[in-house]
């Protein structure tokens, strides 16, 4: 019988050991925390939204001709529902995210463990891997492709594991405090393997604007573009979140995939906000031309003004529009075309200064990771046979919405199976 050692007990190792014992091999998780699956119960703010019914390959940062695409089609939304069905646990869809009917990601780790279980896979919790070996080389385990090796894990506390196959599922930075520190990137390069710079994404930005920090706690429904170098890249629509320290939300997080790697890199960047993206410029334009004409001939009151735009938007963004527009002590605005274009712009192309983004510690995920390049279709390693990763260590990311955890479901599946063969 074949031995699979899986490094990680995340959702991909997770996967990763339930799909080798399938197979018929002898599978033991190796975890460094006191339990696995600790990240699994953070997702979906602890609802666990485990994948989404609407998976596009495109929502995914590998190209659409990468081979990794033909594993999100193998292994899809339906497959993982299935799965979990055949398994016991009941799911529903909410806006195409999909969920455990229970609503509770404890639900997804228990259900997870029986599967386990059932595989009589062994779990060694509380071991830190220092080293991994290859009988082929004893000072690396990289070797000729063709060249079939065993492994030797060591741990921190001097003891060592044997294994004819390996899999590198140890996630990447993101929430630290889970045990995600990027050790699995220095287990990669031993193995030989180019590891990408690493950002966090899927998580919040910064900006130093004094008059955007005033609007902190507001929530508001708009369209988001994100530009660097004065060129957009990305847009995205949700409720936009304002901190104390910039911005937040769903939308956010999605462009901050883009510009994470920019920001660190010293670029221009900034967040265009549409406050109203149902509406056309013309549209608005017609609009504010009648409630400033039926508000007088020459000029307007700024608070007469406020007054129309907060029936249109948040209060708050109202007064810092007129704020933007006027200055802070005016107490009138002419009513004219130069005005009328003006607020048109400030509404629906509201800019904002990005300084920075969040830390790992407060990011859903890690951009960068092990070169995929270097990882064929079957998750094994083109530099090192019987070498597998699956999940967050590779150079893979998605938005929001249940697409990444889908990936550390679906890519250890394809390595599980692959590693028993």
């Amino acid at each position: 019988m074949k031995k699979v050692c899986v490094i990680g007990g995340g959702p991909a190792g997770v996967m990763s050991a339930y799909a080798a014992s399938l197979s018929g091999a002898d599978v033991t998780i190796i975890e460094r925390n006191p339990e696995i699956l600790k990240k699994l119960m953070l997702t979906g703010n602890g609802k666990c939204n485990y994948s989404n019914a609407d998976l596009s390959v495109e929502s995914y940062s590998f190209d659409a001709n990468h081979p990794f695409s033909n594993v999100i089609k193998e292994y899809d939304s339906t497959w993982l529902e299935n799965l979990f069905l055949q398994n016991g646990m009941y799911t529903y869809v909410k806006d195409s995210l999909k969920y455990p009917r229970s609503e509770k990601a404890e639900t997804v780790r228990d259900t997870l463990m029986d599967m386990l279980a059932k595989q009589k896979v062994s779990i060694i919790t509380g071991k830190k891997v220092t080293s991994i070996k290859s009988s082929i080389d004893s000072d690396s385990v990289k070797v000729d492709n063709n060249s079939a090796c065993e492994f030797t894990i060591s741990f921190e506390d001097g003891s060592a594991m044997e294994c004819d196959a390996l899999i590198i599922a140890t996630g990447g930075k993101a929430y630290p405090s889970t045990g995600s520190d990027g050790a699995g990137y220095r287990l990669a390069r031993e193995a030989g393997h180019n590891v990408t710079f690493t950002y966090p994404v899927l998580t919040r930005l910064f900006t130093e604007d004094k008059d955007v920090l005033s609007l902190s706690g507001v929530r508001y429904k708009g369209r988001v573009s994100a530009y660097i170098d004065d060129k957009e890249v990305i847009e995205d629509e949700g409720e936009i979140q304002f901190t104390d320290k910039g911005l937040s939300g769903i939308c956010v997080f999605n462009i901050s995939r883009y510009l994470s790697k920019p920001i660190e890199e010293g670029a221009s960047c900034f967040i265009s906000v549409d406050f109203l993206p149902e509406k056309s410029d013309c549209e608005l334009a017609e609009y504010l031309r009648k409630r400033l004409d039926l508000a007088g001939k020459d000029d307007i009151k700024v608070d007469a003004l406020e007054d129309i735009l907060s029936k249109m938007i948040s209060a708050k963004i109202a007064g810092l529009i007129v704020e933007k527009l006027c200055g802070k002590n005016a107490g009138k605005v002419e009513i004219s075309d130069d005005t009328v274009t003006k607020l048109v712009n400030l509404i629906t192309d509201f800019k904002i200064k990005i300084s920075a983004h969040d830390s790992f510690s407060a990011a859903q995920v890690t951009k960068g990771g092990v070169d995929i390049s270097e990882v064929s279709e079957t998750m094994e390693s083109k530099l090192c046979k019987n070498l597998y990763f699956a999940g967050e260590v590779l150079d893979v990311d998605a938005k929001c919405g249940g697409y990444n955890l889908h990936w550390a479901f679906a890519s250890g599946m394809k390595a599980g199976e692959s590693a028993a063969k």
